[in-house]
């Protein structure tokens, strides 16, 4: 319950950070759409026979440069790039997962989690990851703030 607790607050300081950022350049739906589209990833990764983590870090990866690549080359406005990737993935995802006869998982866990669950080293690396996040932040915070009022002028 304590790890639960300490993943909840270091998860929420970040996303607070970041949140202000996100909020400013419109794209909030951009987490939403970026938690589901892990899900082709974390389906190939169990398919392939390796960690899911990884898997789902590729999908994202993937997807959040699709969404800026299809949104820089102008045709179609980035909030709508985000609604397209967000519903080809997770529809890509549930196909996948729904041809595999063996899949014993229960797809709650994998969209939602369980607070509950970590781990020590899950703690390790939340800390780690908020602490190079909220240093990155810091170090570009002027940057930050005029690309997010400005991206013309950043």
């Amino acid at each position: 319950m304590q790890r639960a607790l300490i993943a909840s607050v270091i998860v929420g300081v970040v996303c607070a950070v970041i949140g202000c950022y996100v909020i400013l350049r419109s794209m909030a739906f951009l987490g939403d759409a970026l938690a589901h589209a892990i899900l082709p990833g974390v389906a190939v990764a169990y398919l392939v026979g390796v960690n899911l983590l990884a898997g789902a870090l590729v999908a994202g990866l993937l997807v959040a440069f699709g969404i800026s690549f299809v949104s820089r080359a102008g045709t179609i406005k980035e909030d709508t790039a985000i609604g397209i990737f967000f519903a080809a993935a997770l529809a890509l995802g549930v196909v996948l997962i729904s041809t595999m006869n063996t899949y014993a998982v229960d797809l709650t866990h994998i969209l939602f989690g369980n607070v509950l669950g970590v781990t020590r080293t899950d703690l390790w690396i939340s800390g780690g990851l908020a602490l190079a996040v909220l240093v990155v932040i810091g170090l570009l915070y002027k940057q930050l703030l005029v690309v997010s009022f400005d991206p013309i002028l950043g």
